[in-house]
């Protein structure tokens, strides 16, 4: 999201510690995170841009290790003939795998209810779509196994799974409308939530209809979501079958969401500097030095507490963080890298 707005704000921090703060080079815009099932490793969305002319990719981090494995674009290609041909999880209608052309924003991984895990990622290389993989554990392998393509003028952000193997996608604003993207960012509610459900067509979300929604969650038990509306500066709690509205949390600026695994949700959050956030627009190497908060919401009370405020070296500009073991990891829209926490 933030690649929309904001001003190039790069800066070439050199790749050392603050404090406990420890940066973790050498990725490209690793815009979303996810912990691997088994615990240990996180997968990685490196952002390829919000419009989709340069790729990305699904890389595995071993921090022990400290190795990166490529994911997807990676490995075979999925059987089309004979016996053993991998069923497709998507629409019947994909056109088939994205390729090299793939540029990720966000994803998601959930067990499928045959018990299957599966990671979503959401795509804008070639096609606006969110693109359906099998994640292999005893082989640390992503297959890819299908997509759904957005209606025209789709233009998402984030994903996530819903019982029944169907799915969740952001809908920021309409696709290259100038006026749309002015307006949303003055509070207007062009964006919606995307529903898509095996043999059915993508339709609108019940209740979703907000400004700018960005990141997105599920309850464990996939009762409830958790949407974050980017310009209405709101974390708003949905029933998922009704669309009935909870409650909202008032967060600046929301991005993505987490859980963690004290149950808590995570929320990355860019306090405005004037009118929209001073983000950067176009950072490849070094890191965005943009100021950003994590918030932590109780689910249940939605009593939300601060507890991160960072700008500056070594990576601002954070869009997602992830616990995993005694440290916390944040990844960014921009960059080339990760950042370190303590446990917070």
């Amino acid at each position: 999201m933030a690649a929309l707005l904001g001003c190039d704000a790069q800066q070439d921090y050199s790749c050392q510690s603050v404090g406990e703060r420890t940066p973790i080079c050498g990725f490209q815009a690793p815009e979303d995170i996810e912990v691997t099932p088994a615990g240990g490793k996180l997968i990685l969305s490196q952002f390829g841009g919000i419009t989709g002319s340069s790729a990305g990719s699904l890389v595995l981090f071993d921090p022990e290790a400290e190795q990166v494995k490529p994911l997807y674009p990676a490995g075979e290609p999925l059987a089309v003939d004979g016996a053993d041909r991998a069923p497709l999880w998507g629409s019947e209608n994909c056109p088939g795998e994205p390729g090299q052309a793939f540029s990720p924003h966000g994803i998601h991984l959930s067990q499928r209810d045959d018990g299957v895990w599966q990671l979503l990622a959401v795509n804008h290389g070639g096609r606006e779509s969110v693109e359906f993989f099998e994640w292999r554990a005893e082989q640390e392998s992503l297959q890819w196994r299908g997509c759904v393509v957005m209606p025209e003028g789709g233009f998402i952000n984030d994903t996530v799974a819903t019982p029944g193997g169907g799915l969740l996608a952001t809908q920021m604003f309409p696709k290259d409308n100038y006026w749309a993207l002015l307006r949303t960012l003055m509070g207007s509610k062009r964006g919606h939530v995307w529903r898509w459900r095996p043999g059915e067509g993508v339709d609108i979300q019940p209740g979703s209809v907000g400004s700018f929604p960005n990141g997105i969650q599920i309850s464990k038990d996939g009762r409830h979501l958790f949407l974050n509306l980017y310009t209405e500066n709101t974390v708003r709690k949905m029933d998922r079958l009704s669309g009935e509205h909870l409650g909202d949390v008032s967060v600046e600026h929301p991005d993505n969401s987490s859980w963690l695994p004290d149950g808590r949700l995570v929320v990355a959050s860019h306090p405005p500097e004037g009118l929209i956030p001073d983000l950067c627009s176009d950072v490849h190497s070094g890191a965005c030095g943009s100021r950003f908060l994590l918030v932590t919401i109780n689910p249940d009370t939605l009593e939300k507490k601060q507890v991160l405020d960072h700008s500056g070296a070594p990576m601002g500009g954070g869009t997602v963080a992830v616990e995993l073991g005694d440290y916390w990891y944040i990844g960014s829209f921009a960059g080339n890298r990760l950042l370190r926490v303590p446990s917070l």
